[in-house]
């Protein structure tokens, strides 16, 4: 059986070790309603170059509910000595000298998971780089596997911002599976150049749409927001489509499509829908919450 030693990029998993270890232990652990003993007296730190709310929140409670302790730096570039991740693997062998067991990344910088990763003391998670958010990836497909009951043949339409890691690690975890299609909607940017190689390589289409009406017949609708409110307003005035999340809306999708949402909501997305079933995006929050937790269990046991 397949087993990692770390969960630095989305482009290392591969699906053999996404459905026959993730997949089993999440739905073990979602359908679980108690606190586990699994990690306990392991210790997480998650160090955060960048502050995050969900993933700061997700990992902190998914090391809770296995029964370990997690330690967090919310913004490490205010922590003097290690202001910056220059010397990341030299913080991480300090962090496993005090007997951490795993440590959480958030940083931009390029290459500080690698070498996070390469020094080779303690496992090493992706919390969250410029162009990748594997543990996000794991969330979303188990998510579709859990609502879907598949990944395989689905129509996935991408709405917003296109040139971010969600969205760079979703399409490169949808490119392990087959027959996946993608309808891109962007509000600004577009998909990364090599994320969309990768994808092609792999036999996902991807079509770009120009309207809002061109997603309704997705099975899953992902909304990827703009940075703030404010961006979305400032797009608005330059044309970027525009996409309510009404009863009317809701009314054209599949009666067993669902409607994602990765990140807090912002003002970003008009949502007035209700509660209509098909808007999963709390689920979704749980999913990753228990995808965390199997990520952390299966690096540390």
């Amino acid at each position: 059986m397949a087993t990692i030693n770390n969960l630095t990029f989305t482009s290392d998993l591969d699906r053999a070790w996404v459905e026959e270890v993730l997949f089993p232990r999440c739905d073990s652990l979602a359908d679980r309603r108690h606190s586990g003993v699994e990690l306990s007296g392991r210790a997480l730190y998650c160090l955060f170059y960048e502050p995050s709310f969900i993933t700061r929140a997700s990992f902190e409670r998914a090391m809770s509910l296995l029964g370990g302790e997690c330690y967090i730096t919310e913004n490490a570039s205010q922590s003097f000595p290690v202001t910056t991740p220059n010397y990341i693997d030299n913080v991480v062998g300090i962090l496993q000298s005090l007997r951490i067991d795993a440590v959480v990344i958030r940083s931009s910088e390029a290459g500080v998971m690698a070498k996070a990763a390469s020094a080779g003391v303690l496992p090493v998670v992706n919390g969250g780089g410029a162009l990748d958010h594997p543990t996000q990836a794991l969330a979303d497909l188990y998510t579709l596997n859990r609502e879907l009951g598949r990944v395989d043949g689905l129509n996935v339409a991408v709405v917003g911002r296109l040139e971010h890691r969600n969205v760079n690690a979703l399409l490169t975890g949808l490119s392990l599976f087959d027959g996946v299609t993608v309808t891109a909607l962007p509000f600004s940017g577009g998909i990364d150049p090599d994320v969309a190689r990768l994808c092609a390589d792999r036999g996902v289409e991807i079509r770009t749409a120009e309207d809002p009406s061109e997603v309704v017949s997705a099975d899953v609708v992902y909304l990827n927001a703009p940075r703030t409110a404010a961006h979305a307003q400032l797009l608005g005035t330059r044309g970027a489509p525009a996409l309510t999340i009404d009863a009317e809306f809701m009314a054209k999708l599949k009666p067993e499509a669902i409607v994602m949402n990765p990140m807090q909501r912002s003002g970003d997305f008009a949502i007035a829908a209700g509660d209509d079933h098909r808007l999963a995006y709390y689920r979704q929050a749980e999913y990753a919450l228990v995808a965390r937790m199997a990520v952390l269990a299966e690096l540390l046991t």
